[in-house]
């Protein structure tokens, strides 16, 4: 290679490192501006999410095993269901661990 060449391969490569750090920057910062504030609102809007959709289940199945909604039997089914559903998490919590 002749040294113009050369000198013009070493100007795109400082150009394209400076634009790559750049480019992280403006990441870094658009995350903690913009993405990290909303972040615990977001977890505490899929964990809402997530106990509703464990309760319709609750009630789909204590429902299809011919347990009326605020009976006896319904919340003893509730609580079952509730407690076996703890059992599960439990044990796959524990298969998982390292």
């Amino acid at each position: 290679m002749n040294n113009k060449t050369q000198e013009f391969v070493i100007r795109i490569y400082d150009n394209a490192h400076a634009a790559l750090w750049a480019a992280l920057l403006a990441f870094v910062l658009y995350f903690a501006v913009v993405v990290a504030p909303k972040m615990p609102e977001s977890q505490a809007k899929a964990e809402s999410q997530r106990v509703l959709e464990i309760s319709a289940e609750h009630n789909f199945y204590c429902d299809k095993w011919g347990m009326g909604a605020h009976k006896q039997a319904h919340d003893q089914c509730i609580l079952d269901l509730q407690a076996f559903r703890a059992q599960v998490e439990k044990r796959i919590y524990a298969e998982n661990e390292w």
